[in-house]
């Protein structure tokens, strides 16, 4: 049974993996690394100080996780974390971690939100991410059974929970990267009906869209980020197709819940990823349409609305 903390400071935090390896080397050293950063973890949010990562994580792993911490303060919220030990793209992962995040604004509450713990080939901690809700994750797995592309999904579910950590980081770089060069970015905005005309229709509310470029998009989030303190993504419902002419290409659909300092909402994001370059895919479409039409959300936008990989040429 999982331990609660206490109140002492100092705490030692105990990551055991129960299953998912017999190689007793790559778990001792996972199991170190992931203790010894989980306790940095929970001390430091306990003394609001900085993070003390040199030695802990890989080096080119320190700046994002640094960068998350900027934005939100968090901590395991149990003493043990017992899981099983998955392989992915980059070596193994963890996932399924309670945490408790505290964002740096006075004004908004602690939350409860589970994350991924990602290593590389020799168990050293390489990213922190926060993951997706857990039912939703095995649904992709089993579709990624009965499609015999496994390997791609986790892949993809890899980048998409990176994707959406990097709006809580505010890590504008890794943006800049993971969307192509002549990407399409569509906006969709509720029209509030205007009295008088038709009465039939001036009275049904409607959606219409605008287009970016990447470095219109960019800079406009460029803003966003400075502008608040807090950023906060969460995506769930996460839909994962793959195109039927090319096996490099996938359609991804999630539920988006937005929320900044100063504003929130929810909405449906579709991300058209081409893994044609493993090593860098690219989002060569990103849309995003708001979930309802009325501000008191009773009228839902129709399936047959959402964006979806048939709406799109390759």
């Amino acid at each position: 049974m999982a331990a609660a903390f206490g109140l002492s400071l100092n705490a030692q935090v105990e990551v055991e993996i129960i299953d998912g390896t017999t190689n007793a080397t790559i778990k001792n050293n996972i199991e170190k690394n992931a203790s010894a950063f989980m306790s940095e973890v929970y001390n430091a949010f306990e003394n609001d100080r900085a993070l003390n990562l040199p030695g802990l994580v890989a080096p080119d792993a320190e700046m994002s996780i640094e960068m998350l911490w900027e934005n939100v303060h968090f901590r395991p919220e149990d003493s043990y974390v017992g899981e099983s030990l998955l392989k992915s793209s980059e070596g193994y992962q963890i996932r399924n971690i309670p945490l408790i995040l505290k964002p740096q604004d006075d004004g908004s509450d602690a939350e409860y939100k589970e994350a991924v713990l990602n290593f590389d080939r020799n168990g050293k901690i390489s990213s922190v991410y926060f993951s997706i809700e857990n039912n939703t994750y095995k649904k992709i797995m089993e579709k990624g059974v009965q499609l015999d592309d496994m390997e791609k999904r986790l892949e993809i579910l890899d980048y998409v929970e990176r994707f959406r950590t990097s709006y809580n980081q505010k890590d504008i770089k890794f943006l800049e990267q993971v969307f192509s060069d002549d990407a399409l970015i569509i906006t969709g905005h509720v029209v509030t009906p205007r009295k008088g005309g038709d009465a039939l229709t001036s009275s049904l509310p409607a959606v219409e869209y605008s287009k970016q470029s990447k470095q219109q998009y960019l800079s406009n989030l460029k803003r966003v980020f400075q502008n608040n303190r807090y950023i906060n993504v969460n995506f769930d419902d996460v839909i994962i197709k793959r195109h039927s002419a090319d096996p490099n290409v996938y359609g991804v659909r999630v539920v988006q819940e937005w929320n900044t300092s100063r504003y929130s909402d929810e909405g449906y994001v579709f991300m058209l990823w081409d893994f044609s370059n493993p090593e860098a895919p690219q989002i060569h479409v990103r849309t995003w349409q708001p979930m309802y039409l009325d501000k008191d959300k009773k009228q839902q936008l129709s399936e047959s609305e959402i964006f979806d990989l048939a709406d799109f040429d390759i």
